[in-house]
């Protein structure tokens, strides 16, 4: 009887911890341009190498646990998993908004950098941010534990093109916050 008791009470809080951590997906857009890398992971780092990306306005079906999320496709049925960078849903935002990011605001040769995926000078923080996603860096080092926000206050931008590449650099003026300089972009 105590056997059975405590396989009872172990099962129901079994069960309480599955409902607790069981989180519901939550319908948000690609703020920007995320790269895949292997098929279906994507990092905070962003490796600007990566052939394949998630164009921004992509609607998603988020689940986060801890540091890392999972984002579901549901127009291609695809499932990628998402490396945040830190826990919660501050840096989630890194990557995606609750609001689709409306491309038609932009001016047509903003919208086909962004398609590209590239920075150009005369961009504003949000169109290169659209564009590139994250950057792996800032002037104060990595952007892993930053929010979108902690990231826009800066007027340095590094990007990491792969692990043993030269790396991407997007500088902003200050006054204008517009780019002022790149250097390593390819295309």
């Amino acid at each position: 009887m105590k056997k059975a008791y405590f396989l009872i009470c172990l099962l129901m809080v079994l069960a309480t911890i599955n409902i607790v951590l069981a989180e519901e997906a939550v319908t948000y857009f690609a703020r920007c341009n995320l790269k895949v890398l292997k098929g279906s992971y994507i990092t905070w780092v962003n490796w600007q190498a990566s052939p394949a990306f998630i164009p921004v306005g992509t609607e998603l079906k988020v689940t986060i646990r801890g540091s890392e999320a999972t984002l579901v496709d549901s127009k291609k049925n695809i499932t990628y998993t998402l490396d945040v960078g830190a826990s919660g849903k501050e840096f989630l935002e890194k990557f995606v908004s609750k609001e689709k990011i409306d491309l038609k605001k932009f001016a047509e040769n903003i919208r086909e950098n962004i398609k590209q995926a590239v920075a150009r000078i005369g961009m504003s923080k949000e169109e290169v941010y659209i564009a590139m996603g994250p950057p792996a860096k800032v002037s104060t080092g990595d952007t892993n534990k930053m929010t979108y926000e902690e990231i826009m206050k800066h007027d340095l931008w590094i990007y990491a093109r792969r692990r043993l590449g030269k790396n991407i650099g997007v500088s902003f003026d200050p006054e204008n916050g517009k780019v002022n300089r790149t250097e390593g972009i390819w295309r």
